[in-house]
């Protein structure tokens, strides 16, 4: 039987920046390079979620663009956490992350209701974390760009993505160390772009396998000259980014 994926994207109009619409690009090619058919769902405001999908992406945004989706969310959230228990991983970049946690402070005080799909909790801030980033993981060293306004807490318990050893992380603008990112399950968040996926293709194939386990399929992701090729670029990418941190 063919293997087969729904990706699920949530927003993309609104919540597409820093190149965050690479990360469905490669979890899509990464996929059928295994001979993987992979189906791409958009979902904007005011649309209809399909029956069922297998991985759920969402990206990042200003605050215009997250209040402009919030309502929406807010009514479509008790199936994104419906689905992420039963196994969906989710994968939530910087903006889209903040919506997808517990709750969210904007600058002037007030705190609103997230998604409820990640155990975190953020503070906008008027300073920007804004920089190259390095962190060390249990999947190994991770690379990209952080751009976001915010102090994300994560919850007693929660796992973070890994340690930053060069960038800002979950501390936002005031930190230089610490935490970054949370896995929680198969699901992963982080502030990273670069974009995330590509430029980490560790987390990509981590993604959908647990999607090709979660259905039921071989999540076995054999490379391919399409993988290997791109892993190269990925590393190089990440050791250039390193070594202009003086890593």
């Amino acid at each position: 039987m063919t293997r087969s994926l729904v990706i699920l994207s949530l927003y993309p109009r609104q919540l597409g920046i820093n190149g965050d619409s690479g990360n469905v690009l490669a979890l899509r090619t990464r996929a059928e390079a295994r001979g993987i058919a992979v189906t791409v769902v958009e979902h904007n405001v005011g649309d209809v979620l399909p029956d069922a999908v297998d991985l759920v992406h969402i990206g990042s945004g200003p605050r215009t663009a997250q209040l402009a989706v919030q309502s929406d969310l807010a009514a479509i959230a008790p199936r994104l956490r419906e689905w992420k228990n039963s196994g969906v991983p989710v994968v939530a970049i910087a903006g889209g992350w903040q919506l997808l946690g517990s709750t969210i402070t904007d600058e002037n005080g007030t705190t609103t209701p997230g998604a409820g799909l990640f155990p975190s909790s953020a503070a906008l801030t008027p300073k920007r974390a804004v920089g190259e980033t390095v962190l060390a993981t249990a999947a190994g060293t991770l690379a990209g760009f952080e751009n976001h306004g915010a102090v994300t807490t994560l919850e007693p318990g929660a796992t973070p993505l890994g340690t930053v050893t060069a960038g800002f992380g979950n501390g936002g603008a005031a930190a230089s160390a610490g935490p970054e990112g949370v896995v929680d399950g198969t699901s992963v968040a982080t502030n990273l772009h670069g974009p995330f996926l590509p430029m980490n293709p560790v987390w990509a194939d981590r993604l959908i396998a647990a999607a090709l386990e979660n259905r039921g399929f071989d999540s076995a992701l054999d490379p391919t000259a399409h993988t290997e090729l791109v892993d190269t670029a990925a590393s190089n990418a990440r050791a250039a980014i390193a070594k202009r941190l003086g890593l």
